[in-house]
């Protein structure tokens, strides 16, 4: 069940008509339920917020707070966006003192960004994890989740690229959109699938156009939400992505 820090956090945000942190708060509940094995539980809660979230677009009454999200059609979204459970701690994680101290600063920031942003500042929340495969790419994106107590969605790339010209970037587009409404960790795995480098023997058209969607949106996003790209192939990806 939610602690009592989210029970106060839902009670404050409700009086105060935040609808998006209400609706991150709410996930919040789902992932920790999806963690202790509750997927029924964290499923109806995740359906219930969605739900929430067409209504209010849908009758114009969203506050003023709450950021505008893009009417969309929620199967689609459904299919691009994977709510994956997660419970890894850093303490439970074998990494570098260099990756340690890294990971440490990221949760650090995060945890103080109300204080960072009184001087004008923002925690880091764009990340880029390299490795061969095995070494704890998708782990390390589960643990940022959990310390920082946020929902983890994974994108699906097999339902994002499609090989019609423009659909792939307008369901970019609705990946974004739902970043920036709903905080949590987002993580792109294998990402060099849409990340590679512009001009390369095999580019491909749509994939070029695509990528260029992708820096565009990550470029404009100001949301406070945890974006994650991860490879097993940093050498083929873009040299505008670092």
């Amino acid at each position: 069940m939610a602690t009592a820090e989210q029970l106060k956090a839902l009670l404050k945000s409700h009086a105060e008509r935040d609808d998006q942190r209400f609706y991150s708060v709410a996930l919040q509940v789902a992932a920790k339920e999806a963690r202790q094995g509750h997927n029924k539980l964290a499923s109806d809660i995740k359906n219930l917020v969605e739900k929430s979230q067409r209504s209010t677009n849908k009758l114009g009454l969203a506050s003023s707070r709450t950021i505008p999200f893009a009417q969309q059609n929620q199967s689609e979204l459904k299919g691009l966006l994977e709510l994956t459970p997660h419970s890894v701690r850093l303490n439970e994680l074998v990494l570098s003192d260099d990756i340690q101290e890294r990971m440490e600063k990221v949760i650090l920031e995060q945890r103080q960004k109300d204080k960072l942003s009184q001087f004008g500042l923002q925690p880091r929340r764009k990340l880029l994890f390299t490795g061969s495969p095995g070494t704890g790419k998708t782990m390390s994106a589960s643990m940022l989740a959990t310390e920082l107590k946020l929902p983890l969605y994974t994108i699906v790339l097999d339902n994002l690229i499609t090989r019609f010209m423009g659909e792939t970037a307008a369901k970019l587009r609705l990946i974004f959109d739902h970043i920036r409404q709903t905080r949590a960790v987002y993580l792109f795995d294998e990402f060099d699938a849409i990340g590679t480098q512009r001009g390369a023997p095999n580019d491909v058209g749509e994939i070029r156009r695509v990528l260029n969607s992708f820096l565009l949106f990550v470029e404009q996003d100001a949301s406070e939400s945890i974006i994650v790209a991860a490879t097993n192939h940093p050498e083929l990806l873009d040299q505008a992505l670092y």
